[in-house]
């Protein structure tokens, strides 16, 4: 399945035919993430196509095409940025050659890809910001799938030149009073020894305050993720416990290639302040393992995206890039 292999002058796109290609390509790209580990998509995703764009047997981009098994979602839950890897000798020319390239990279793989699929959804990586080479794809030619280009926000803290004080005083006065709460009121306290059974249950027990429930499929997947990142010994589970030592609220964190900790999975159960006291431990505990930064994974909805910038998290944009069909029969 290949698109004008002709000579060795044109790019062409085909399926990876040794995936060791994809796994090298992963540790060099600067948008490398577990996120998208061939190990980890192989226990997650119902089939994944990895696709390469080469030139003179060179691989100089991926593209992951990821099909979740489900209807209901073209992302796979609790994932983030599974996007285009760039090769990263993309970047080591001048800055206006990797800003051409860049776009041109995307440009020519997305209108070769169009031609083999008839859909597919991507979550770039937040460090690809320049986004014509995706809107570009079939500009002059209207009869032809386009892409929908969707903006996304997470929320960040460079931990690189602040400390634990820093991150406290760039917060919200209302959060640096409840994580005194929940030490002097609550008498709460926490640990990294959390299990999954104790994060499962918070993390259900959060969605049924909200009159919604996890199924039993939903409760697996979930264990499957978490499995992935605790064997790597790349994973914590981060808890905070009551004076009973009753978990009250959990979170799962993960350390990425770039020295990135992600926290995809947070639950709260009955307690006032003990969801702050669990992020400001998070953000300690990156701290003191040398983390670069935390992400907070999503602040997309408003709730959720005010109180992870009263912790002192900066906004961060991402673009989800989908195939728009509606030309096609």
């Amino acid at each position: 399945m290949t698109i004008k292999k002709n000579n060795g002058d044109e790019y062409y796109l085909e399926l990876i035919p040794d995936l060791s290609i994809w796994d090298r390509l992963l540790l060099r790209s600067p948008q490398g993430t577990h996120f998208l580990d061939r190990a980890l998509l192989d226990k997650l995703a119902s089939q994944v196509k990895y696709y390469g764009l080469f030139k003179k047997n060179v691989c100089y981009l991926g593209l992951p095409i990821i099909n979740t098994g489900s209807n209901e979602s073209e992302i796979l839950p609790q994932c983030y940025y599974q996007g285009l890897l760039f090769y990263d000798e993309v970047y080591k020319s001048k800055p206006y050659k990797q800003i051409q390239h860049e776009i041109e990279l995307a440009e020519i793989s997305i209108t070769k890809l169009i031609e083999l699929e008839s859909s597919f959804t991507f979550m770039l990586h937040p460090s690809l910001t320049d986004m014509r080479g995706y809107s570009w794809v079939n500009y002059h030619n209207l009869d032809k799938p386009r892409c929908q280009i969707i903006p996304q926000y997470t929320a960040i803290i460079d931990l690189t030149k602040v400390s634990s004080d820093d991150i406290r005083m760039n917060s919200r006065s209302a959060r640096r009073q409840e994580e005194g709460y929940a030490k002097s009121r609550e008498n709460l306290n926490c640990f990294d020894d959390g299990n999954l059974n104790e994060l499962i249950d918070l993390y259900c027990y959060t969605f049924e305050k909200q009159d919604k429930f996890i199924d039993k499929s939903e409760i697996e997947y979930l264990k499957c993720f978490c499995g992935y990142f605790l064997e790597l010994g790349i994973g914590k589970i981060l808890v905070v416990r009551n004076e009973s030592n009753q978990a009250v609220a959990a979170g799962f964190i993960f350390e990425d290639y770039d020295k990135t900790w992600h926290v995809p999975l947070i639950g709260v159960g009955d307690t006032r302040y003990g969801g702050t006291l669990l992020y400001y431990y998070a953000i300690d505990y990156v701290k003191a393992a040398a983390g670069k930064r935390i992400d907070f994974n999503g602040a997309n909805s408003p709730q959720r995206s005010y109180f992870k910038h009263s912790m002192g998290a900066k906004a961060k944009l991402y673009f989800m890039i989908k195939l728009m069909d509606s030309n096609r029969d």
